[in-house]
């Protein structure tokens, strides 16, 4: 009998210590970070590989991956896994919501680099007399 007491009181215990410890692995979870003066948010979130990493200077770069997303802010200029967003104004938050670009709210598209990703004319062929 006096075991069975014991035993119920560690069980109380264990209990009531461990009610207020909780695990959460949401599939939603967010990661957020600051990267200068921009606030970024990343859904979902892995709490297991993220990353940040700066440079500042005349040339302030900013990098912050989380999984599979990678936000790099260099000189105001966004890019979210190797796509340009365009530039950025101080204060603007990012947000990238499974694959959404969103920047002061509004979604944003990759930007098109005429110079790298437009197709390119052949070059004339000269005829010679």
């Amino acid at each position: 009998m006096k075991l069975h007491r014991h035993l119920l009181i560690v069980c109380l215990c264990l209990l009531v210590s461990s009610a207020g410890c909780t695990v959460n692995f949401s599939v939603n979870a967010e990661r957020e970070e600051d990267l200068g003066s921009h606030h970024v948010i990343i859904r979902p979130g892995d709490t297991m590989t993220t990353t940040t990493e700066a440079t500042f200077g005349d040339e302030a770069t900013y990098e912050f991956t989380c999984g599979d997303v990678k936000v790099r802010i260099e000189n105001e200029a966004l890019s979210v896994n190797g796509k340009s967003y365009g530039m950025l104004e101080p204060g603007q938050e990012v947000i990238v919501d499974h694959g959404t670009v969103s920047v002061a709210g509004e979604v944003r598209q990759p930007v098109v680099d005429s110079q790298t990703d437009a197709p390119q004319a052949e070059p004339a062929e000269s005829q010679a007399d």
